[in-house]
């Protein structure tokens, strides 16, 4: 059973002759005929139904409805009037979030930037004051039943938080752990 390329090439090459011949066909297209066309009758009940130009009226033509609309009335602007007053409305108070309820409400892809965590609050507050960093979030976390406070500076992508994350090495003399919102979340202590 020795095959050959030129016996399969020869096979092909047949194959296509008799699928080439298959195709033709003695009589011409549909598509070419004239009169066969299914909306043959369509077309001429829509041409019965429309009105020769012999059949249209003198009152027709002379109706100025149909040669011209109407002139629109012009619109008048009025000044507008002088609205009273507002009454001062007290402001509502809305009461703040703790740093741990804020955490929570935050998008889980966000991206936090750990700088100090520590197992009590004052140590966070003297390494805040020392290091100039009073405007970052101390947060409450569990780890395995331990209560630590970490300090955090949240930010809305994972570039803006590494470029923080670059600041704050420098300002700080350690090494920031960038992290997702979403692992900080899960251990937020409420």
């Amino acid at each position: 059973m020795d095959i050959t390329i030129r016996t399969i090439r020869g096979i092909a090459v047949t194959n296509l002759i008799i699928l080439g011949l298959a195709g033709c066909s003695s009589s011409p297209a549909p598509w070419t005929q004239a009169d066969d066309s299914p909306w043959g009758s369509k077309r001429a009940a829509e041409a019965q139904n429309v009105p020769s130009d012999d059949a249209v009226s003198d009152t027709t033509l002379n109706d100025p409805v149909l040669l011209a609309d109407p002139e629109p009335e012009p619109i008048v602007m009025q000044e507008p009037e002088m609205a009273p007053a507002p009454e001062l409305i007290a402001p509502v108070m809305v009461e703040d979030l703790t740093p741990e309820q804020e955490i929570m409400a935050m998008s889980a892809g966000s991206y936090a930037v750990q700088i100090y965590a520590s197992k009590t609050t004052d140590s966070v507050e003297r390494y805040q004051a020392d290091k100039g960093l009073e405007n970052l979030m101390t947060v409450r976390t569990d780890r395995s039943g331990s209560i630590v406070y970490v300090l955090v500076d949240v930010h809305p992508d994972r570039a803006s938080a590494d470029a923080a994350a670059g600041a704050l090495e420098i300002k700080t003399g350690s090494k920031p752990w960038v992290r997702s919102v979403a692992g900080l979340q899960k251990i937020v202590s409420q």
